[in-house]
């Protein structure tokens, strides 16, 4: 006999599979899809949540807040308090950035589902109300990204047969019976995606949308999911444009689910999902009934408590010999991320001109660096944090960062001239290798693109003596760039 229930957080799960008496022989499944890779993670701000009973997911919306499911920041204890903010942790496994950090605040949009709701005399939800949807916000530079922009909410109501591509970790092989054994699902943790239909709204469109649904086979179930991961449309920025783009623009978060049980198990209780044999209907809560509140609420920044550096003891004759860096291959002048912020990917942009830049800071102090031949240190000069090889690493291609001085040998140049010449080299002391200019791009508008240029940033190679490791002195080639003063 069949067992059918309803779940306080969904799954995406491997695959479908019927409840079959025990002693048949069943294989079970396997994933379906691979997981997806770490650069496609870093680029919708995937992260893993951990609260102190349990996991889910979650998405960044924009540098310092990210979007779950109301349920993951909420006890399912007593009257389900919501969780203090250093309770909870979000983690990031992106490209060279694996990191844990703990969230500043918590902020809920109505009370989820199965919890107490004063409004209907203390009975349990039978969905959240208005919505499960949650956000938390992290420090100012904790997941800073290189060239991210802030996740658009879509607009739109939800409607029935809208594409939706959906992001999630959880159950990639579900329980089956082999040999005549019953085999629980399993997880390998790693995030998948999975295309799938929008098979109905609830409740009816005279009424907020606070959910869809859609079928728990086909599409739905060829990637593993669970509670808090987020569901995006694609769909032109200005469809009228000829020169328009395709954009994700974050729908919902994947908030529960109905499934079969295996037959002869017991699919309840607070883990209900070893058993789970298949999965018939998942629902999502959406964001267009607190899109607005939503916006308001992340445009708070958190205050930036990274460390500042200070010049200490650099001698006053090396900050007064202050110059802009530019790289011969791009012609473009080295800058600092907004704020001096730590551990973000130096970059080339040309914003001191009368080009501004989204996100660039345009005063030209950001684009202006000092050595001090005495303790090798490349120092960028408004914040005196020194030039740095991220995580010391020795690698080609190591992000060049800003990092308060330490005295440590991966923040140490020999800066190389040749002839008395205007132009240099930049070697590092710890690696042996140089300071070199990767090329910006346009993204092709592929798949998981929209058409982006990105900058040239900073990384360290072997020493080759080629254009993009060679920096010039704007000083003394001030008029060909900027006219006479």
């Amino acid at each position: 006999m069949k067992c059918v229930a309803a779940s306080f957080g969904w799954w995406l799960m491997g695959g479908m599979a019927m409840a079959q008496p025990l002693g048949q022989s069943q294989q079970p499944l396997v994933t379906v899809t691979p997981p997806i890779d770490a650069a496609t993670r870093q680029q919708f701000g995937l992260l893993t949540l951990q609260n102190p009973e349990g996991s889910c997911s979650a998405a960044m919306l924009n540098d310092y807040w990210a979007i779950t499911a109301a349920h993951c920041v909420v006890s399912q204890k007593g009257n389900c308090p919501v969780f203090a903010a250093n309770q909870i942790t979000l983690t990031a496994s992106w490209p060279g950035n694996t990191k844990t950090v703990k969230t500043r605040r918590v902020i809920t949009y109505g009370t989820p589902t199965l919890c107490p709701n004063p409004a209907a005399g203390g009975l349990p939800n039978v969905i959240g109300t208005p919505s499960d949807i949650a956000v938390v916000q992290v420090g100012l530079h904790d997941f800073g990204r290189p060239d991210s922009r802030a996740v658009k909410l879509d607009a739109r109501r939800p409607m029935a047969n809208l594409t939706v591509t959906g992001f999630g970790r959880g159950i990639n092989t579900l329980a089956s019976v082999v040999n005549g054994v019953a085999v629980q699902s399993s997880s390998d943790q790693q995030y998948r995606m999975a295309d799938f239909s929008i098979s109905s709204i609830n409740p009816n469109s005279s009424q907020p949308v606070r959910e869809y649904s859609f079928p728990g086979n086909r599409g739905a179930t060829t990637a593993a999911g669970d509670s808090g991961g987020p569901s995006f449309i694609q769909d032109w920025d200005d469809p009228l444009s000829p020169r328009r783009k395709l954009e994700w623009r974050l729908m919902g978060v994947h908030s529960r689910a109905t499934w079969t049980c295996l037959a002869g198990q017991t699919c309840s209780g607070a883990n209900p999902w070893p058993w789970v044999s298949a999965v018939n209907m998942g629902w999502d809560a959406a964001v267009f009934p607190v899109r607005s509140q939503i916006l308001a609420d992340i445009e708070a920044m958190p205050a930036d408590d990274t460390v500042t550096g200070t010049f200490g003891t650099v001698p006053a004759s090396v900050v007064s010999a202050k110059r802009a860096l530019y790289v011969v291959s791009e012609d473009e002048p080295l800058i600092a991320p907004a704020g001096a912020a730590i551990e973000k990917q130096l970059t080339f942009e040309s914003c001191h001109a009368l080009r501004v830049v989204q996100g660039c800071p345009v005063k030209p102090e950001f684009e202006q660096w000092s050595y001090d031949p005495g303790t090798h240190r490349l120092y960028h000069v408004a914040s005196g944090k020194c030039v740095n090889i991220f995580g010391g690493h020795k690698t080609a291609g190591t992000p060049i960062i800003l990092y308060p001085c330490q005295n440590a040998s991966n923040e140490k140049w020999t800066v190389v001239s040749s002839g008395g010449s205007p132009v240099w080299s930049i070697k590092s002391d710890h690696s042996g290798m140089c300071l070199h200019a990767d090329p910006g791009r346009i993204s092709s508008g592929g798949r998981f693109s929209t058409g982006v240029v990105t900058p040239a940033t900073l990384v360290q190679r072997p020493c080759n003596g080629s254009a993009a490791q060679r920096f010039s002195n704007v000083d003394g080639d001030w008029v060909r760039r900027h006219g006479p003063h």
